[in-house]
């Protein structure tokens, strides 16, 4: 019954791979990409908002146990994430959510794992994979009535399917819930996650064909890289005041350290921030309209203290830059969600969201200054009816936005660009969802159309130097079809204890309404009006099957693919369609009630494809020739892996 386009992943969905990367369970879900060069560098877009983001994931907020992982100007990497830690992942698809604030794209909210109640145990797991990929990992489970355990802690190396995109990883996680009484639960999350990985770079067409495990000579040459370690801690408490009245409070801490030497530059960033989220949900006693309110709000503060060098073949030189940032958001929000009757509900919501970057430049304190955005409302209306198990109808009205981040907001000579504001999306969206055949067929339908105005249209103007500029206007519509079929299910036969079929289609028609790029005197230099909007595939197909047996025998197999899509706004150059087959298949077999085992081996790109998962859209090749858009992805390759556990309490 929930309102909007909502999906949500397993931790089933997300070990269906080799379980070191999201990227193939989160490409399962309608209407969102997971692009990946290297195991250190992805993006996701959803609904195509973020596909232009130049590094990380932009206009997405992210949240790990409802702690943001997104920092204050809005960018996101999940690198530091364990990917085996994931217990479920939430993804709210567009503005359809007024109590995360700001981010056109929507929401993605991490659980971590916990323990099954009553059960205390060890495990252990190793991995072993082409070109490199070595894993070591080991994770403690325990859940009783006063405390839930979980603790993890991992080492990953990879060599990486490129030349200089080598990749080591360690992470610790720690995932906890106390329950001091019946009305009071606090939860504390502590992950700490070091990465030291190498750049491969972007290659020009010629290049990739020519030999796609090459890198960059630039990227090679000045020893590209990013040597980062990232902390979070986080402490939430959630307390039943009263039978009807409940609040949901968290504070938290994130600081990284990075050394990240690149083809034109060296730098040197510090990042420490510290907020809290709260959320109270009531619910009075309504003989008529039924109605549970939400009110609450969210701050985050972070502090980036920001040194930039010469790259002299991979060590620093001169120094060239040194800015500070203190960046400041905040949210306030409210919903109310009002059973209208037995059938239909009726959901209103609005956001007030707020933010600004005091920059400090020491070096050219021309650049120095405030940016301020004017606080937004991001109203929303939903409403939906079900007229059947088989049918549940949902029509909205969102709205959202997206700001600049904190490396977009200044003019080449370094003056901080005051006009610039944030993207604004209206998104109108129906959507149908429901089973069929006794609940064994499960589908859910969303149609859709987002405006977006003014959209931020980078502008390069030499290496290493890019102005963003609100001269754009984009239109997204699309359709968005997933299914699941449970096909045999346990009391059905003695030897399948499951079979699933699943599938998920995607349409997307996004063009530029209104798209200009402007030259350093604010010119109109080139128009892109009615053009595909960049790196987005009109057609994505993702579907697969599970099988698993009652023997202990099991079999995933998924299948992708990506229509062709324009790496440019011109629309002038292209990457191909391809298609992608992975499998899976493992054992697990139980030794008494306290040990188990499982190994298990897969092969994923089984045609051996040659492709780009992740591009460098509108790239620029400076002094003529080819521009360098491709990111080649590992053609065929094999992992086999094996995981012990044993049971404490029998």
């Amino acid at each position: 019954r929930t309102p909007g386009a909502v999906a949500l992943l397993t931790a089933d969905d997300i070990r269906r791979g080799s379980g070191v990367s999201l990227q193939q369970a989160l490409n399962t879900v309608p209407g969102v990409r997971m692009d990946q060069s290297t195991l250190s560098d992805s993006r996701i877009a959803i609904r195509g908002n973020g596909v232009r983001a130049t590094w990380g994931t932009r206009a997405v907020k992210i949240y790990i146990n409802d702690i943001p992982v997104t920092e204050t100007d809005g960018t996101t990497r999940i690198e530091a994430v364990d990917v085996p830690a994931i217990g479920r992942a939430e993804v709210i698809k567009g503005p359809a959510s007024t109590i995360y604030g700001a981010g056109a794209a929507g929401v993605i909210n991490f659980q971590l794992k916990r323990a099954p109640y009553g059960e205390t145990r060890q495990e252990f797991s190793a991995l072993k994979g082409a070109f490199g990929l070595n894993r070591i990992a080991t994770a403690f489970h325990s859940g009783g009535d006063g405390v839930n355990s979980y603790v993890s802690y991992g080492w990953q190396e990879y060599g990486g399917y490129r030349a200089h995109s080598g990749d080591m990883r360690r992470f610790i996680t720690g995932n906890f819930q106390f329950f001091p009484s019946e009305r009071q639960r606090i939860t504390l999350l502590v992950n700490r996650s070091t990465q030291h990985t190498q750049i491969p770079g972007a290659l020009t067409q010629d290049q990739a064909e020519a030999d796609p495990r090459q890198a960059n000579p630039s990227n090679v040459n000045q020893a590209a890289g990013r040597y980062q370690n990232w902390t979070r801690i986080g402490v939430g408490q959630h307390y039943q005041l009263t039978e009807r009245l409940s609040n949901s409070t968290s504070v938290f801490s994130y600081f990284y350290d990075i050394n990240h030497p690149l083809p034109f530059a060296y730098i040197r960033n510090y990042y420490q921030s510290y907020g809290g989220r709260t959320r109270f949900t009531f619910e009075p006693a309504m003989a008529v309209l039924a109605t549970r309110f939400t009110i609450g709000g969210e701050f985050n503060q972070g502090m980036t203290k920001g040194t930039q060098y010469v790259n002299d073949g991979g060590t620093e030189g001169a120094m060239s830059s040194n800015v500070d940032y203190r960046n400041t958001m905040y949210a306030m929000f409210y919903q109310s969600e009002t059973e209208l009757g037995p059938r239909t509900q009726l959901t209103l919501g609005i956001g007030i969201n707020s933010m600004q970057y005091d920059v400090q430049d020491y070096l050219s304190p021309m650049g120095s200054g405030l940016k301020q955005f004017k606080p937004k409302a991001t109203p929303r209306v939903a409403l939906s009816h079900t007229f059947h198990q088989a049918i549940t109808l949902h029509a909205g009205i969102s709205t959202g936005f997206t700001p600049p981040t904190s490396s977009e907001i200044k003019f080449a000579d370094g003056t901080i660009n005051t006009h610039l504001q944030a993207e604004d999306a209206v998104n109108y969206e129906v959507n149908v969802k429901g089973s069929l055949l006794a609940n064994r067929l499960s589908y859910d339908l969303a149609v859709f159309r987002m405006n977006v105005n003014g959209e931020l249209i980078a502008q390069s103007i030499q290496q290493g130097v890019t102005v963003y500029n609100n001269a754009g206007k984009t239109t997204h519509r699309g359709a968005e079809l997933a299914l699941s079929w449970q096909a045999v299910e346990m009391s059905d036969n003695r030897w399948v204890r499951r079979l699933r079929p699943y599938a998920s289609v995607t349409y997307s028609d996004f063009s530029f309404v209104d798209y200009k790029t402007l030259d350093e005197t604010g010119a109109i230099s080139a128009v892109y009006d009615g053009k595909r909007l960049t790196g987005i595939a009109p057609w994505v197909i993702s579907a697969g099957i599970d099988l698993d047996t009652h023997p202990g025998f099991y079999v995933h197999g998924s299948y992708f693919y990506s229509d062709a899509l324009p790496l440019n706004d011109a629309n002038t150059a292209y990457h191909h369609a391809y298609h992608l087959l992975n499998v899976k298949t493992g054992y697990v077999r139980r030794f008494g009630r306290q040990i188990q085992a499982e190994v298990y081996g897969g092969i994923d790109n089984l045609m051996n494809e040659q492709y780009s998962s992740s591009v460098s859209l509108n790239a620029t090749a400076f002094g003529g020739g080819q521009a360098p858009y491709f990111n080649p992805s590992p053609g065929r390759s094999t992992y086999g892996g094996i995981t012990l556990s044993y049971r404490f309490n029998p």
